[in-house]
């Protein structure tokens, strides 16, 4: 045993007196002559002095050995009637009388507290043991007690666990002991620093033990900690916790007999004879003590307690060490569930599994506040606490001990079948912890895929998060919300600024920003203005090898095309507008699976009205289809020498001809082209090898043309049919007059000539080269009538059915069509129809012209508008100050500084007249739609007819007019002016007119009142003045703007007025009541404070309501057309973005698009996306052409798929 401090100062003390008196005596005896007197008499007693510290020395140690020998204090008695088995909660001090079995350990952790040299001692003792040793009774009823009985005068502190504020629970029990010293406190299963509490808590509870034991020398820590924690104690850098820990074992025999027969003797009750032998003999395993405690429990309460004999019927009837537990578990269970079979999932143990946690793969409890609980389960809960095997201590509920968790069958399987959410479930509430305790910072939240894991399982799961872990994921995921809503809004400004030069790519970045982050307003009006703009009306994506050919049938209600995967594909009807299949969700419209007998539709054999009818092909990879011209048959022609023609009406094969001799050869293999003459008599194949002919009704040979040394790529029929020509490998394009064979004329590229096409004239030959060239001929005097460059090699060719446009499909992926009217069809080559990501191998004119179809060696066969630009309205030279739309909404006008007015058919976006009026800055259609009243800039207003006639011009400002509009009777027009002043006239010119004085400066806008009562200008004197219209009166004047007020517009109610300035902002004026309400009342009232809208970059050049007053739409110099809550004071999104200023704005009378005015010299339409997405979603989805490649995303800030 370790000697005690007094021993060691005894000790000390002895050697140095003995070393003194050596000192001294060894001089007095040495000095000769006259010695001095004290010297005299420490040398007579020197002898007799040594002998007593000698005697005194060996007293001391005698002492001491008596000490260190002296048992521990006896423990104080037992209370009569007092159970003496705590069952499965852990002894107490008050307990003390009744623990037995751990006098041993008892006695090492007091010798541990009474070290040699305190100074270096470490004042943090861990118990460790398995789960069920009895750690915590050893503190608590052995340690404690026997320090606080010592004549050294120990103070215990609180018993505390570390929970999830392990700080906060220390330094509560610091407070709580007060000043009292020298001072023990007990942290109770420390491996609650693992289960409940986060990396920063572990982190800080170690520094915070670090500083008490720095600050009070006279404070001791005891630790408890399950042996199956250490490790993790060791790994999460706590090892200062566990240094030289207390083991502790499961318990001998004859302390087991002391456990079970000692308390009983201590509460005046006694065992049958044998029974103390046949408990310990039950007793095993890992659970032993925990089992035994609860068994000694029931076993004493049904004998009766004191004074009684426990028998071995007793014991039978509480079910043995193994059985009390179970067998109390199980009869609750009973009573809850009550009789009969029961569906579902067991209620209780869903309730008790909410009271366990899992580390490192081994359940342990988790106390959870009940106020946690819904009803039902409290109730639960407290059956089970009446029984014992829950514990309620201050509002909060836990397991009394975690055998139960190992022990009741039920909930052992749940647990075992629940691992990995319950890991999960731990793992998430760690992370809620560290969250809490950085002081919820966001850099703690989770993201990505661990967010979507959280969620997955916070939806899926069947045991409930904790109250903070729950607000912790709730607050992620409100956090990465908004960030994805950043995220979107971003990649929809990029959109809306490249919409116009990559309509087709911006449709799948902004489907990918919707759909992977978030719908916001901008990112959904972005995708709708990129589905707007593209030209791309189906994508089929049905295709495992690339598509070889494409072509459509005469009357263009069907589109056949064929790929290497061995199939013809055909669609009709909607397969043609929206893509087959394309009401997917989330990605392009998928066709059907391949038809093993194709059936013919009621139109003729297209099959359903979306989904292709597939044609299996004899032979290997198809490489070309045409139809012919009476589209009652369709001919394939494959690499293996294969032709092969169909009936369409039935799908199925009329002949085939196999041609061995073509299968190799000539730098290439097999057949490539196919061609039906105009006639439709005869047929044209072409390849490896020579130009045939055959007849179609039995496709028997009916010529030959030979001329091409290398592999033919293409063939074409003269208008006529009278001439036929062909090109290859050889860089040359051969043309034979077909009734003799004879090559007429032959013409060169600089490469090998893929395509060939003939005007619908006949008059022109066009042929694409691999040079990078398409070349229009003369091909009848071989002259080379004009060159088209490209920016690669062109694959393939096709003339608008009309000849004023030639198609050429790319090898840099893209198509592009020229127009052949332009006088240089160089510059006219703006059409660019991008998207695919491989070569393309065919393009094809429906017979309309309005639809152009292109194939692509990427798998894809794509259907594209090829009609002017619906959406961009183009025909002025000049900046376009304004626009507005006919009553009906069937035409729209725009003023121009060209000196024009234009009118459209906003349908089509087509031209529908033109009016001389010179140049002016703002036009309106008069309510009837008869008339247009246009302001010039020489400061004359005009009304014209439709027709471009002048009928009434109103003379009287100084200077250029800034505004006009009709009242809504039509029966005045007002106008403002850079004068200063508003004019209000008789719109059949008989009266002069009204002037309305009170602007300091120019006069920038107006707009009547639905009613007609009142009039709201507005100005660079950054005021809005409402004036009564009958009497001509200023009633109010606004304030607030900080520049000039550009616009000004009532809603369409008469309740609001939105005002538009140079400082950036939007006003909304609210005037209570309705229309015809008085505006002065509403000025002078305070709180009828505007609603400010601000986003705009430079100043509101314009705004309107729509129809039904819930949105505002404006226009800046910032070239965005931005949508706007007046309700809400914010932002909805950004429709679209100029080429350069946006000027002028109008609602259409239906309210589903919006017209846009610019300096660009162009009109533009808008369509503000809907409140519901998902039509848009699936519009766009079928409209992808391909995922949106890492490039493409980088490109638009889009970060990687999340």
């Amino acid at each position: 045993m370790q000697r005690r401090p007094l021993a060691l100062v005894l000790d000390v003390l002895l050697m140095l007196l003995g070393a003194l008196l050596g000192i001294a005596t060894n001089y007095a005896t040495s000095v000769e002559g006259e010695v001095p007197l004290p010297l005299r008499v420490l040398r007579a007693w020197s002898i007799p002095l040594v002998g007593l510290a000698l005697l005194a020395l060996a007293c001391g140690q005698m002492w001491l050995r008596w000490l260190e020998r002296r048992p521990l204090p006896a423990p104080p008695s037992w209370t009569a009637g007092q159970p003496p088995y705590p069952g499965l909660e852990a002894f107490g001090e008050a307990d003390a009388a009744v623990f037995f079995g751990r006098e041993r350990e008892t006695a090492e952790l007091v010798a541990r507290l009474h070290p040699p040299v305190p100074a270096r001692a470490r004042r943090f003792v861990t118990v460790v043991g398995p789960s069920g040793s009895g750690k915590s009774s050893l503190v608590r009823a052995g340690l404690l007690p026997a320090l606080t009985a010592r004549r050294s005068r120990w103070h215990a502190g609180p018993v505390f666990t570390p929970g999830s504020d392990p700080v906060g629970a220390l330094r509560q029990a610091v407070a709580e002991a007060g000043r009292a010293r020298p001072l023990v406190l007990v942290v109770d299963q420390l491996e609650e620093l693992l289960t409940l509490s986060g990396p920063g808590e572990r982190t800080a509870f170690a520094a915070e033990v670090r500083e008490l034991l720095r600050r009070e020398p006279k404070v001791w820590l005891v630790g408890t900690l399950r042996s199956d924690f250490l490790t993790g104690l060791l790994e999460a850098d706590l090892a200062e916790l566990a240094h030289e820990p207390v083991l502790i074992g499961p318990l001998g025999r004859d302390a087991l007999h002391e456990v079970v027969a000692r308390p009983a003797a201590a509460a005046g009750a006694s065992f049958e004879p044998g029974l103390v032998s046949r408990i310990v003999d039950d007793c095993g395993g890992g659970d032993a003590l925990p089992l035994l405690a609860y068994a000694l429990q029931e076993l004493y309460a049904r004998a009766g307690g004191a004074g009684s004999t426990l028998t071995h019927a007793h014991y039978r009837e509480a079910g043995g060490v193994a059985g009390a537990l179970v067998g109390q578990a199980d009869r609750i269970h009973a009573a809850l569930l009550g009789p009969g079979p029961r569906e579902g999932a067991d209620p209780v143990v869903e309730m008790l599994l909410r009271l366990v946690t899992v580390e490192r793969d081994e359940p342990t409890r988790r106390r959870v506040p009940r106020d946690e609980l819904g009803p039902a389960e409290r109730e639960m809960a407290d059956a089970f606490v009446a029984g014992r095997l829950l514990t309620s201590d201050g509002g909060t509920l836990g397991v009394a001990h975690e055998a139960l968790l190992r022990q009741w069958r039920p909930l052992r399987l749940a647990v075992a079948d629940r691992l990995d959410q319950l890991r999960r479930r731990a793992e998430l509430e760690r992370w809620a912890q560290e969250w809490e305790f950085a002081g919820r910072a966001g850099a703690y939240l989770l993201t990505g895929e661990r967010l979507q894991a959280a969620r997955a399982w916070q939806a899926g799961a069947g045991a409930p998060l904790s109250g903070l872990a729950a607000e912790f994921v709730g607050a992620s995921a409100r956090c990465d919300g908004d960030a994805r809503a950043r995220t979107a809004d971003a990649v929809a400004a990029r959109v809306l600024e490249n919409v116009e030069r990559e309509p087709e790519t911006a449709i799948g970045i902004a489907h990918a920003a919707v759909t992977e982050y978030a719908p916001t307003p901008a990112a959904v009006q972005a995708l709708r203005s990129a589905v707007d703009a593209s030209r791309l009306r189906a994508v089929h994506q049905d295709f495992d090898r690339p598509v070889t050919g494409a072509a459509w049938s005469p009357d263009g209600s069907r589109l056949a095309a064929c790929s290497g995967d061995g199939r013809i594909r055909v669609w009709s009807g909607a397969g043609l507008e929206s893509g087959a299949g394309a009401a997917s969700e989330t990605g392009p419209g998928v066709g059907s699976g391949p038809a093993s007998e194709p059936e013919a539709g009621a139109d003729g054999g297209s099959g359903s009205a979306a989904a292709p009818v597939e044609i299996p092909v004899p032979g290997d990879w198809p490489r070309a289809v045409a139809w012919s011209p009476d589209g009652t048959r369709l001919a394939c022609v494959t690499r293996d020498a294969r032709l092969t023609l169909w009936s369409t009406s039935t799908w199925r094969p009329l002949n085939t001809v196999s041609q061995p001799d073509m299968r190799g050869g000539g730098g290439g293999t097999g057949l490539s082209v196919v061609a039906f003459s105009p006639d439709g008599r005869l047929l044209v194949t072409g390849g490896a090898g020579p130009l045939r002919l055959w007849h179609t009704d039995t496709l028997t040979l009916a010529g030959t043309l030979v001329g091409h040394a290398r592999m033919l790529w293409n063939a074409v029929w003269s208008p006529d049919g009278t001439l036929l020509a062909a090109s290859g490998k050889d860089r040359r394009v051969r043309i034979w007059r077909v009734a003799d064979g004879r090559v007429v004329r032959v013409l060169r590229h600089q490469d090998t000539v893929a395509a060939l096409a003939w005007s619908p004239d006949g008059t022109r030959l066009a042929s694409g080269s691999t040079d990078r060239t398409a070349v229009l001929w003369d091909p009848y005097t071989g002259e080379n009538l004009r060159t088209l460059r490209s920016m690669d090699g062109i694959n393939c060719l096709a003339w608008s059915p009309d000849g004023r446009r030639l198609a050429a499909g790319d090898q840099d992926r893209g198509a592009r069509i020229w127009d052949l009217d332009a006088p240089d069809p160089q510059d006219a080559a703006a059409v660019w129809l991008a998207g695919h990501t491989d070569t393309l191998y065919a393009v094809a004119w429906s017979p309309d012209g309005a639809r152009l179809a292109t194939a692509s060696r990427d798998r894809t066969v794509a259907v594209w508008d090829a009609g002017a630009p619906r959406a961009v309205l183009r025909g002025h030279t000049d900046s376009v100050w304004q626009t507005d739309w006919s009553p009906d909404g069937t035409r729209l006008a725009s003023a121009a500084q060209d000196g024009t007015v234009r009118l459209w058919d906003p349908a089509d976006g087509a031209p529908a007249g033109i009016l001389r009026t010179g140049e002016c800055g703002d036009l309106a259609w008069s309510p009837d739609g008869t008339r247009i009243a246009v302001g010039r800039r020489d400061g004359s207003a005009a009304v014209y007819g439709t027709d471009g006639t002048e009928h009434t011009a109103l003379h009287g400002h100084r200077e250029e007019l800034s505004a006009v509009c009709w009242s809504p009777d039509g029966a005045r027009i007002a106008t403002a002016s850079r004068d200063g002043s508003v004019r209000v006239w008789d719109a059949a010119g008989g009266r002069p007119p009204r002037v309305l004085s009170g602007h300091a400066d120019w006069v920038t806008g107006a707009h009547w009142s639905p009613d007609g009562a009142w009039l709201a200008t507005c100005g660079t004197d950054r005021t809005v003045i409402v004036w009564d219209a009958e009497s001509g009166r200023s009633v109010a004047t606004l304030r607030g703007h900080t520049d000039h007020v550009w616009k000004v517009a009532w809603s369409p109610d008469g309740t609001r007025l939105a005002t538009g300035s140079r400082d950036r902002t939007l006003r909304v004026w609210e005037f209570p009541g309705a229309a015809g309400a008085d505006p002065g009342a509403a000025a002078a009232d305070p709180a009828a404070g505007p609603v400010v809208l601000s986003g705009h970059d430079e100043r509101v050049q314009d705004l309107a309501w729509s129809p039904d007053g819930a949105r505002l739409a404006s226009v800046s110099r910032d070239r965005t057309v931005r949508l706007w809550d007046p309700a809400g004071g914010t932002a909805v999104s950004v429709l679209g973005v100029h080429a350069d200023w946006a000027n002028g704005l109008c609602w259409s009378p239906d309210g589903t698009r919006i017209a846009t005015a610019s300096r660009d010299r162009t009109v533009r339409l808008w369509t503000p996306a809907g409140a519901d997405a998902g039509p848009l979603l699936r519009l766009a989805a079928a409209r992808i052409l391909h995922p949106p490649t890492r490039e493409e995303r980088r490109a638009y800030q889009l970060p990687p798929r999340p």
